[in-house]
Formats: C-alpha cells, sequence, structure tokens
C-alpha cells in the first residue's frame, strides 16, 4: 500500500512539474510583450510628432491648440474664421513639414467653430477645404 502511495506522488509531482514549465500559457505570454514594445515606441513617435508640430506653429495667434489623437493625423484649432481659409492652408503647410517626417499621415486645421478649413497629407498638398 505504501509503495502505491509513493508512486502515486511522484506521478502527481511529475504531471505538476510538467504543467509549470513551458506549458502553452509561456507561449501565449510572449507575443503579448512584445506587441507592447512597438505600442510605445509608437506613443513615443506621436509624441515628438506634437512637440515638433507645436514648435512649426509657434508665434502664430491663430493657434489655440495642436493634438495629434491617434498619431496619424494632427488636428490645429485656431481662432480663425470660415472665410479664413487661406490663413489655414499656410498653417497646414507649416505644421505638414513637422508631421511627414514623423508618420504623420494628414494634418487638417480647423476654425473656432470646429469646422475643417485646411487639410493635406503633405506641405504641397494642404489647400482650404471651402
Amino acid at each position: 500500500m505504501r509503495v502505491n502511495s509513493l508512486i502515486a506522488a511522484a506521478g502527481l509531482t511529475i504531471l505538476l512539474g510538467l504543467g509549470g514549465c513551458g506549458g502553452s500559457d509561456d507561449e501565449a505570454a510572449a507575443p503579448a510583450a512584445t506587441t507592447a514594445a512597438p505600442a510605445a515606441a509608437a506613443a513615443d513617435d506621436c509624441g515628438a510628432a506634437l512637440a515638433e508640430i507645436k514648435a512649426s506653429l509657434t508665434g502664430m495667434g491663430a493657434v489655440t491648440s495642436v493634438d495629434v489623437p491617434s498619431c496619424d493625423k494632427a488636428v490645429v484649432s485656431t481662432s480663425l474664421g470660415a472665410d479664413e481659409g487661406d490663413l489655414a492652408a499656410g498653417l497646414c503647410q507649416n505644421a505638414a513639414n513637422e508631421a511627414g517626417p514623423h508618420g504623420v499621415a494628414a494634418v487638417s486645421v480647423v476654425s473656432a467653430d470646429g469646422k475643417e478649413l485646411a487639410t493635406g497629407t503633405d506641405p504641397a498638398s494642404c489647400k482650404p477645404t471651402a
């Protein structure tokens, strides 16, 4: 009887030991660890883009804020009115000069009431929207 208990205890120890080492749980955790690094890098790039775009618009009185909410589009909020699309296009060009090298694909300049005044994917494409 005692021999059977020892064999059963040894078998249980081996099974528990195998389940805790290198099982599918460890394999599933590894990809999550590798995907976290690119997300952090993207956030850093987005912050750099935001800082550079803001710097390119420093001293331009119409700019009220700059946001890069998803790292693929910069939104420049202004105090401009609906009839100031040409000024907005100039702001778009300045912002796009800095946005492109940081992976930000588009720039949108909006008026004081939130309407888009100009948009572009690079300085040459920044045009008034209406």
